[in-house]
């Protein structure tokens, strides 16, 4: 008798920054990580925007600090909000919160350091072209990524 195979994925990574299209990824993730026995890596990128402008307003006490700090506080609870209500399905969860110039990269950092087998986003974008004019995060990462992309709808 031959053994069964493994799972096809043993390791997802589901990206989220709490807007409706993560969402729908994060349930999609859920679903394929109960089914496969997967461990689920959840990760939210703190977009950085202009760094260097950020850093001075921090430095100099401006109320851009605040806000700033505000932001980082609203993403980090979403995250463990995620990670506990799946957690609560007896899933196995890892959260990654990171700061990032360009999210793509940080999910595809990630992806590679823990050996995911598969990534799952949420598509924002309802055309191609308005995903090009803006710079798509699920596009910039299925093209760069080595393993598989499902990009949920």
């Amino acid at each position: 008798m031959t053994e069964p195979a493994p799972a096809l994925y043993q390791r997802l990574l589901v990206a989220t920054g709490g807007a409706p299209h993560s969402l729908v990824a994060i349930e999609r993730a859920a679903t394929l990580a109960e089914h496969f026995g997967a461990t689920l890596h959840v990760v939210t990128v703190i977009p950085q925007g202009n760094q260097g402008l950020e850093n001075v307003t921090v430095a100099f006490g401006g109320s851009g600090g605040l806000a700033l700090q505000e932001n980082h506080e609203r993403f980090e609870s979403h995250l463990r909000e995620t990670a506990s209500a799946l957690r609560t399905r007896g899933l196995q969860v890892e959260e990654h919160l990171l700061r990032a110039l360009r999210p793509a990269d940080a999910i595809l950092a990630v992806a590679a350091e823990v050996g995911v087998d598969l990534i799952l986003l949420g598509r924002r974008h309802k055309t191609a072209w308005s995903a090009a004019l803006a710079g798509s995060v699920s596009d910039m990462v299925s093209h760069a990524s080595p393993v598989d992309v499902l990009i949920v709808r």
